[in-house]
């Protein structure tokens, strides 16, 4: 098993590219702030329009 640890200085430079990328498209007009929201969003890594809630608590909530 591979343990890795966090580099906290590459982190925030990487976080701080993003933003500068994040802020040269939307001074070019490529993406407005609500696209942009969006994009950067927790959920949009997911995909949702895949999931669906079978089970709570391990009991089924409908019949298969």
């Amino acid at each position: 098993m591979k343990i890795e640890r966090l580099d906290a200085g590459k982190r925030a430079r990487d976080k701080q590219d993003a933003r500068e990328r994040d802020q040269a498209r939307l001074e070019a007009g490529e993406v407005d702030r609500d696209g942009l929201r969006r994009e950067n969003g927790f959920f949009s890594s997911l995909p949702l329009k895949d999931f669906r809630i079978v089970a709570i608590g391990g009991k089924p909530i409908r019949k298969p």
